[in-house]
């Protein structure tokens, strides 16, 4: 990518109204899907990436809304071998297929298993792994984490008896053993991807303050989490135990990284997110701080190679350098004008970004490239 927006600005291709929800889009070659309230309707659909054309569209009677979550789906549809895999806000797993949207099977996935709903409604969005889709359950102790067959929908294993939170589950492999990593309302758990069996449950944090960012994996073992509301951030290494089972230990923990919504990402060493509202850069190997730049509100960030796109909770775009030595903003665009806690998604040079308002599609500048 160009990083000069101010010589060579991004391009809007198309800007158009949409529904309400705080989802992203997700880009599988030329289409783009999403998940967002139209009235009583809670929809998956389905847009043209360069003409924002709507090409399909998924309605169940379904309708999420809380003061200040505000209405609609929160999570962001998983595509897989010409699959959608959509997670509503009120529970509801939905397998879709992905040319034309018509429905391949179905979980009500909090009814089934008698959960109560989040306060701020189911937002993770499904994993798919080994065949499997695994979801987060709601505010009831247990399951936590819920997986079902990719093809047919049945369930093949639930786990956990901690509340779910607001982060996504991802998968890792640690001390040799595939797992499922889940960050709940009070602790961190690791699951065995082939039967879910519980084989990390680590306490992390106060379950009064809602975990939203995923948990990292980031090598060596290691596995790196944080939450806002002054809970901040910890490296845990991860070992081997008795009977397959794996502990935690604290290799630092400090406050030097709050992230709320934003799910930090990781470049030569360093983590790169949003510390309460500001973007910070922190060494990984000591959770030492560099720098601390910039107030974005509760947005999100975007890791391209060293550079860093923010959707700022406000709305506008920024490009941001990922360099540890210090924080530098390189351009800006309008982009959006209100509350934005949706994610923004680059596919190749198209940057789509949306709110609970509006869509927009860019074609961002690419560096000019002489091969000798």
């Amino acid at each position: 990518l160009a990083r000069d927006w101010t010589k060579s600005p991004p391009r809007e291709l198309w800007r158009q109204p949409i529904g309400t929800g705080w989802s992203a889009f997700a880009v599988v070659g030329d289409r783009a899907y999403t998940q967002e309230q139209r009235g009583e309707e809670e929809w998956v659909s389905c847009y043209d990436v360069l003409s924002g054309r709507l090409l399909w569209s998924h309605a169940r009677r379904a309708r999420f809304f809380q003061w200040q979550a505000g209405e609609g789906p929160h999570a962001t549809p998983t595509v897989d071998r010409g699959r959608v895999f959509a997670y509503g806000a009120t529970g509801f797993l939905d397998c879709l297929d992905a040319a034309t949207g018509a429905p391949v099977w179905s979980r009500a996935v909090l009814e089934e298993n008698k959960l109560e709903n989040l306060e701020w409604g189911a937002s993770s969005s499904p994993l798919l792994v080994a065949d499997l889709v695994i979801v987060t359950g709601g505010q009831t102790a247990g399951p936590t984490v819920l997986a079902y067959d990719r093809q047919t929908g049945e369930p093949k294993w639930r786990s956990g008896t901690d509340r779910a939170s607001y982060s996504s589950p991802i998968a890792a492999t640690l001390a040799g053993t595939r797992v499922v990593l889940s960050f709940n309302a009070a602790m961190l758990t690791a699951h065995d991807l082939a039967t879910g069996t519980v084989l990390l449950s680590h306490r992390w944090g106060s379950d009064k303050a809602p975990k939203a960012a995923q948990p990292i994996a980031v090598g060596g073992d290691r596995i790196f989490v944080t939450s806002g509301y002054g809970m901040g951030c910890e490296l845990l290494q991860i070992k081997a135990g008795a009977g397959g089972k794996l502990s935690a230990e604290s290799i630092w923990k400090n406050i030097r990284l709050k992230a709320q919504f934003n799910s930090v990402a990781m470049r030569d060493g360093f983590f790169y997110g949003l510390d309460d509202g500001f973007l910070a850069c922190v060494e990984i190997a000591t959770g030492t701080r560099r720098w601390k730049g910039g107030l974005y509100g509760s947005g999100q960030t975007l890791l391209a190679d060293d550079l860093i796109l923010v959707q700022t909770e406000r709305g506008p775009v920024v490009l941001a350098e990922a360099n540890p030595e210090s924080f530098r903003e390189l351009g800006r665009i309008a982009a959006l004008s209100s509350k934005t806690w949706n994610h923004p998604t680059l596919a190749g040079r198209y940057l789509l970004v949306r709110n609970d308002r509006e869509a927009v599609c860019y074609e961002l500048p690419v560096a000019d490239v002489t091969v000798r």
